[in-house]
């Protein structure tokens, strides 16, 4: 079985085009059926996808990638086999179709997705009330991290005169219950792999910043904070990677 790993976009632009959708090819092979993420291979930047095989005989697949759907859609792979790989440098949507010659399917099969589970949210932590972050696929929690049941990953409080966020379990005397997730800065859609040092337990709260969270779970998670005072930190997004081990998050809300 062949992969196929397209590393720079340098050699996206030389292989790809791109189109507002991935709309109807006009070719006269069979429409690739089944495209999905084989989520127990992805890991870290690395998404793989599969397909079923078509019933005629083909050169090969075409694998087209997109931030969002509809969307900008770029050819991003080509193989012989049923399987391909893209390094990513985000999380969105995946379709194939066959190749043979100048010929291909007469459509797009249908479209797999490895974005995270995303949540618009206007939440406020609060200094020593509601001060506790817990994030999960079904939806990123508030609590006060002083109560036994319940299991933050992080928590705000402070140091002098600076808000921080700490691993939930930096203080299980005053803080009981709290998880091992670790904090990293975000400037980009991918976060941190698992032994940077860009992982630290506690990182100051910032007004329009991004965090990345390695959770305990495997899983990793971003949010953003729209406003820091003396007393609170008010987010605005949060993000939570329902594939283990992928550390890829969305660009766009939708």
């Amino acid at each position: 079985m062949k992969y196929l790993i397209v590393f720079t976009v340098l050699a996206l632009m030389l292989v790809a085009a791109c189109s507002d959708s991935p709309s109807s090819p006009g070719g006269t092979l069979p429409i690739v059926q089944n495209c999905r993420i084989l989520e127990e291979e992805c890991k870290g930047d690395t998404v793989f996808i599969t397909w079923d095989e078509v019933n005629v005989e083909v050169d090969g697949y075409a694998v087209w990638f997109s931030d969002t759907d509809p969307g900008e859609w770029t050819e991003v792979a080509r193989v012989d086999s049923t399987v391909a790989s893209y390094v990513a440098d985000n999380a969105g949507y995946f379709c194939v179709r066959a190749i043979e010659g100048i010929d291909v399917s007469e459509d797009f099969s249908n479209k797999a997705s490895n974005r995270a589970e995303m949540y618009l949210i206007d939440d406020t932590l609060t200094i020593g009330e509601t001060n506790g972050l817990q994030f999960a696929a079904s939806h990123t929690g508030l609590g006060n991290a002083a109560e036994a049941t319940f299991a933050q990953d992080l928590y705000i409080a402070k140091s002098g005169d600076t808000i921080l966020f700490y691993s939930g379990n930096s203080d299980p005397t005053n803080y009981p219950g709290g998880t091992g997730a670790m904090i990293a800065p975000s400037s980009n859609y991918v976060a941190p792999g698992p032994e940077d040092t860009a992982w630290k337990t506690s990182a100051a709260a910032m007004e329009t910043s991004g965090y990345f969270v390695q959770l305990d779970n495997g899983h990793f998670a971003h949010f953003s904070v729209d406003t820091v005072t003396s007393e609170y930190v008010v987010l605005d997004s949060s993000q939570y990677q329902s594939i283990q081990s992928v550390r890829l998050f969305n660009k766009f809300i939708f």
